[in-house]
This record gives structure tokens, C-alpha cells and sequence, in this order.
């Protein structure tokens, strides 16, 4: 009889923990390098944002430091151990004088009660209009 209540313990204990225990946990790069690209072209990336928590992670907003980039979060909760993807564009047309290395922001709000505003980086070298691309 000890040992069935003992088993029955042990089972119990591990049901609550993977139910209801722990939190969320967002985990995503901070930094990302679009490479090179010409005047008049955009600039893309999808990056992978994992739940590494214990519980499901909401992203409760998405947004960009600049009107050149859009930033758009599929889907917006991730269940603990999942993941989901961040596809984010930038846009050389947006700003006729951008040209060089530029830096621009996404901003991830989610539930993750450590780290629940992300900051992420991108960084893309805008090149001159090659000739004849009537740039």
C-alpha cells in the first residue's frame, strides 16, 4: 500500500508540474546583419523566437523604430517548447537620403515576466543604384 501511494505521489507531483508550473520564457537573437543591399530594394529576414519556458508565451505587441521597417510575429502564442517566427522588411525606398550601414529596431512585448520587452538589431549596408536602374 506504501509503495501504490508513493507511485501515485511521484505521478501527481510530475501532472502538476507540467501542467500549470513555471512561466514563459522568449528567446530570440538580439542582433541580426541583413547583408548588402542595392538602393530601391527591401531587405528580409525570419528569425526563429522559441518559448523555452514552461508556460505558453504571448506576444502581446510588435513594433519597428522606423516606418522603413514592418515586423510581423506568426503566431502570437507559443507554446511552452515551441516556436514561432519573426519575419521582419526593410525598405530603402522609405528614406531617400539612407544609404551606408543602417541600424533599425524591432521591439518584441510579450508575458515573459523576465524579459518581457526584447530589443532586437538589424543591420543592413545600403549600397548606391547600380547604373541603369534608373534609380
Amino acid at each position: 500500500m506504501a509503495r501504490i501511494l508513493s507511485v501515485v505521489a511521484v505521478l501527481t507531483i510530475g501532472f502538476l508540474s507540467a501542467c500549470g508550473g513555471g512561466a514563459p520564457d522568449i528567446d530570440v537573437v538580439e542582433r541580426h546583419d541583413m547583408g548588402s543591399i542595392q538602393k530601391g530594394q527591401a531587405a528580409s529576414a525570419n528569425l526563429i523566437v522559441r518559448n523555452t519556458g514552461k508556460a505558453p508565451l504571448d506576444v502581446q505587441s510588435v513594433s519597428t523604430s522606423c516606418g522603413c521597417t514592418t515586423a510581423v510575429m506568426e503566431p502570437k502564442t507559443i507554446p511552452a517548447g515551441g516556436q514561432g517566427v519573426l519575419r521582419v522588411i526593410y525598405d530603402s525606398n522609405a528614406h531617400a537620403e539612407d544609404m551606408g550601414p543602417i541600424k533599425r529596431y524591432v521591439f518584441v512585448a510579450s508575458n515573459d515576466p523576465d524579459e518581457g520587452d526584447v530589443r532586437i538589431e538589424f543591420a543592413v549596408d545600403v549600397l548606391s543604384a547600380r547604373p541603369g536602374d534608373g534609380q
